[in-house]
């Protein structure tokens, strides 16, 4: 354990040691249309930051929010998502460390937290373009409305693509395939589809929509769950 800690804490030594540090980001509001139980109208606001060495090392993170209002009622529904990665990406790989706290009132997640281990390597050696296969472990924890908790531990695959339409058009994918290694026929299945339109060098019209299938939902929850969501983006 501590021979781990110490390897992990070398990239960052060298990271504090480093005079010129480079940070980049984006920040995102949006009003969402979600379909789950009920057609639901959404308020959605995306904060990512990302710290980054010599283009080598990074540290990324997220912080995804929704404020939920299902149509004719009153009452608010939360999900969201934080994140904290922490990678190494040279000549097309990209190692990483990422922890992931997960709340989805909707489907029933009050709180899931997990922890992943992968890599992942990009084969499109055009730049700003990226069309890449991964594979990571991940260990979970998971606590529903109704207080119970489960353990698990998942083999996440992916296949992430990003493909420039043109100077100021961008189309960006991410599929990801999550089974259970313990309960045959449990996976997870989340596919991500974003359309960018650069307006200038700072905002951008994003398009974004996203697809969930889980196979074991909580009990009255449907297993297909999508979003649907129009924002205005600031980089910097």
């Amino acid at each position: 354990m501590k021979q781990l800690f110490f390897c992990l804490l070398i990239p960052i030594l060298s990271i504090s040691q480093e005079k010129k540090k480079v940070f980049s980001g984006n920040f995102d509001l949006g009003i969402n249309f979600a379909s789950n139980i009920e057609k639901t109208l959404q308020f959605n606001n995306v904060f990512l930051i990302q710290y980054k060495v010599n283009n080598v090392y990074f540290i990324t993170a997220r912080n995804d929010m929704n404020l939920i209002s299902k149509t004719g009622e009153n009452d608010l529904i939360n999900k969201g998502v934080q994140e904290l990665k922490y990678s190494l990406v040279d000549e097309g790989w990209d190692l990483g460390i990422n922890i992931e706290h997960l709340y989805d009132i909707s489907r029933d997640i009050k709180n899931r937290y997990s922890t992943a281990l992968g890599f992942s390597y990009n084969i499109s050696k055009i730049k700003n373009e990226k069309l890449a296969f991964g594979l990571s472990f991940t260990k979970e924890k998971e606590l529903t409305i109704d207080e119970k908790i489960t353990f698990q531990n998942r083999l996440n695959s992916n296949l992430d693509i990003i493909k420039r339409i043109s100077k100021n058009i961008e189309i960006n994918q991410s599929n990801g395939y999550s089974p259970n290694f313990k309960k045959f026929g449990d996976f997870r299945w989340k596919s991500k589809l974003d359309l960018k339109i650069r307006l200038n060098t700072k905002f951008l019209l994003i398009i974004n929509s996203v697809f969930n299938y889980d196979s074991f939902p909580e009990k009255g929850i449907p297993e297909i769950d999508y979003q649907l969501i129009n924002s205005i983006s600031y980089n910097f």
